[in-house]
């Protein structure tokens, strides 16, 4: 007969097994690490992210200094993390990871973005490729 501490574990894990949202929370690929860089001579930038709607915060990097987020990519399901930046009086909201756009730019891990006063450059084949004006 078994004991009833073990009777406990044996239904816990039988009806984890089947719990589709333990499937949900599985799904979890990788994290993508999304790092911004102040490309500006002499404006202070701030940038609040967030990454699939969850505030990571809010960062103040000066003039060539660099900061860095991480953002969860799950299997199919679309991540995307995005930031509100201001460089002087420059402002805007910008997505700044999709997983529809750059899920194989990030295979790698990260993806970077230089902000300046002419707007926000991605990243990608080796080269920097302005996407966002201010």
């Amino acid at each position: 007969m078994i004991s009833f501490p073990s009777n406990i574990l044996f239904f816990y894990l039988l009806l984890s097994a089947f719990n589709p949202y333990n499937f949900i929370f599985q799904v979890h690929a990788y994290d993508c690490e999304v790092t911004l860089i102040n490309g500006s001579t002499n404006q202070v930038l701030t940038a609040h992210c967030q990454s699939n709607g969850t505030d990571v915060g809010t960062t103040t990097l000066d003039p060539a200094g660099t900061g860095s987020f991480l953002t969860p990519v799950a299997g199919d399901k679309r991540s995307v993390a995005s930031c509100d930046m201001t460089l002087g009086n420059l402002h805007g909201h910008f997505d700044v990871f999709d997983s529809d756009i750059y899920r194989s730019a990030c295979a790698v891990r990260a993806l970077s973005w230089r902000v300046d006063e002419s707007g926000l450059y991605v990243f990608l084949d080796q080269q920097w490729s302005l996407k966002y004006h201010w």
